[in-house]
């Protein structure tokens, strides 16, 4: 559910007090416009502090994802499993972002305590996003998603353009079945609950690790309706082989008789299967998307190029 008007005003009061971490001074003062239309780049990665192999590294895996950044000057990049200490230090690397990082707390062991990385700092999402598109630090939600199991109270957090309409959005939802498939599906919920009424007059941008793979019920909330297969939400996803067009299938290329790919698939992001997205309202435009391999998580990165704006909307396909 959205949090209570207290859990708001709470919220803001831990920005102010730097357990959302901001960026630059620089970044302080949005462009009054927003984003402009136009094309960018966008970014969905879980950086795996939670890991016993990848978290406790230091600085190489905010180093190597600064490094990306660096290189495709993406508009945003939206993070799970990243650490209090790895966020300042993208900060430190990246002059022209803002690094915004939101902790989560303990549910099933300590419940309410914060949750910790597999070194001694916070554990949580995060929203990179380049100074001057509108993003504002002091425009920041955080929702919490119903969780009832599971190794953290899972949060969504949103930062917002208010001029142009737009906010970005980071998750990370429940792994498992049984009662945390369960959890999931009360997250997963609530996240197309909030993004249809919170911010039903945005344009709306969200990256997570959703944990469940594209043709599952749970995925089915945030998928159009037109890619079928019993999806019943209001998103495109930018990932998919489909690209911009949203439809139940395309046929493969390249094969020797007629065969059919679901629009609800795409390439592994995880030994499990996709468990990354990148979704976006069905006004972006997607014109191309791909993958990128980090020897410090056992994600990959997921990479979008996208158009919003004059030109952009749905494809005729």
């Amino acid at each position: 559910m959205i949090a209570s008007l207290s859990g708001v005003v709470a919220a803001a009061g831990l920005v102010v007090a730097g357990v959302l971490v901001a960026g630059s001074d620089s970044g302080s003062q949005p462009a009054q416009s927003g984003p402009k239309p136009g094309t960018y780049v966008i970014g969905q990665f879980n950086m795996a502090g939670g890991t016993t192999e990848h978290g406790g590294k230091g600085n190489p895996p905010a180093d190597a994802l600064a490094e990306e950044i660096e290189d495709r000057k993406p508009a945003f990049v939206t993070a799970q499993e990243t650490c209090r200490d790895w966020d300042e230090r993208l900060e430190q690397r990246l002059p022209g972002y803002t690094v915004l990082f939101s902790p989560v707390r303990n549910l099933e062991r300590n419940p309410g305590t914060p949750a910790r990385c597999h070194h001694p700092t916070d554990f949580g999402n995060t929203i990179v996003f380049r100074d001057g598109l509108g993003f504002d630090k002091d425009e920041t939600d955080v929702h919490r998603l119903g969780s009832t199991d599971g190794d953290e109270y899972r949060e969504m957090v949103c930062v917002r353009a208010e001029r142009r309409k737009f906010v970005v959005c980071s998750a990370h939802l429940t792994p498992g079945g049984g009662k945390y498939l369960a959890s999931r599906q009360r997250e997963v919920a609530t996240v197309r609950r909030v993004l249809t009424t919170r911010y039903a007059h945005y344009t709306v941008l969200l990256g997570g690790d959703i944990n469940d793979v594209p043709l599952s019920r749970v995925l089915g909330r945030l998928y159009d309706r037109n890619y079928g297969h019993g999806a019943s939400g209001a998103f495109k996803e930018a990932s998919s082989p489909c690209g911009d067009a949203m439809k139940p299938e395309r046929r493969a290329s390249g094969l020797p008789r007629a065969r059919y790919t679901p629009c609800r698939s795409g390439q592994p992001t995880h030994s499990k299967g996709k468990l990354d997205y990148l979704f976006v309202s069905p006004s972006v435009r997607v014109e191309s998307s791909g993958l990128g391999y980090s020897e410090h998580s056992d994600h990959k990165q997921l990479w979008a190029r996208v158009k919003w704006g004059r030109g952009a909307g749905r494809s005729g396909d």
